[in-house]
């Protein structure tokens, strides 16, 4: 019998790669969605993903759609654990439960736990702690599911289009190396060497640094106006990038998501008018 975790995480990724909207590595919401909520890294933060969905409040809200991005790698238990992944099993669930409803985004956290490309933090090796979590979660089960779980942390798209002409991506590749990126990614999938430096997957999702010339070009190649990010860390719960881009960050007691009416012109006042701090979150009625 194979194991409840690992069908749900086998799910939820046919369930990304499938969706309607999506075309390669990118996902264009339906006209018919109203509101965006996009939470920034998560990064193991229980509270605030608990929060986060409440505030959703999915089943009440049918044209509402929420995007979620780097759930993984988070704070370690007393036994220098990384439990992250019973989050992210939530959120899969979720996925299954509202398959139109519940996006995620790649990120370059995701990428580096299937390639094995540690990251470093606080003294420990991320990666590794989220291994032993999985082990220590599921036991001899973890065998199973640990493919599953790869398959899932790959199926989610680089960007998400709204329809008010918003670019949703965890990152956008630094300044220095657009070279590397191929903007018509929006049309096919990427190989598995995306994943690994110098590849479109990576580049998109570990990019720093932009710039505002930059993101002009790119808004004119893939035709948005305005760019939410993840990525960078803010001890404000935001950040602003440029004019036309902002970073907005989940993973702290001042985290942030963004609440935005999808088909409302997107300028700057208005994308920061939407930021509301996860602690003072209430269920929206």
């Amino acid at each position: 019998m194979s194991n409840a975790f690992a069908e749900t995480f086998k799910t939820a990724a046919t369930l990304n790669r499938q969706d309607p909207g999506r075309r390669g590595n990118l996902v264009t919401l339906d006209e018919s969605v109203v509101e965006v909520l996009l939470a920034g890294d998560i990064h193991g933060h229980k509270s605030n993903l608990a929060k986060v969905i409440e505030f959703a409040a999915l089943s009440a809200h049918p044209n509402r759609v929420l995007v979620l991005q780097e759930i993984i790698h988070g704070p370690l238990d007393a036994g220098g654990r990384d439990r992250s992944v019973e989050l992210l099993a939530k959120a899969a669930r979720l996925k299954v439960a509202h398959p139109r409803q519940v996006f995620f985004l790649l990120g370059n956290h995701d990428l580096a736990q299937v390639t094995g490309n540690e990251i470093s933090k606080e003294g420990h090796g991320v990666c590794k702690a989220f291994t032993a979590g999985v082990e220590f979660s599921f036991g001899p089960a973890a065998a199973e599911i640990t493919p599953a779980l790869t398959n899932f942390l790959t199926s989610p798209p680089l960007a998400i289009r709204c329809p008010n002409g918003v670019l949703l991506s965890h990152s956008l590749p630094s300044a220095t190396r657009m070279d590397k990126v191929d903007l018509t990614f929006a049309a096919r999938d990427y190989a598995p060497e995306a994943m690994s430096r110098g590849g479109m997957a990576y580049e998109w999702t570990w990019g720093r640094q932009q710039t505002p010339e930059q993101l002009q070009e790119i808004a004119r190649r893939l035709g948005v106006n305005f760019f939410v990010l993840g990525h960078r860390h803010s001890g404000n719960g935001w950040e602003k990038i440029t004019d036309t881009a902002i970073c907005v960050s989940s993973d702290n007691e001042h985290g942030q998501v963004l609440h935005m009416n999808a088909r409302q012109p997107a300028t700057y006042e208005s994308i920061v008018a939407g930021l509301r701090p996860i602690v003072a979150m209430g269920g929206l009625r």
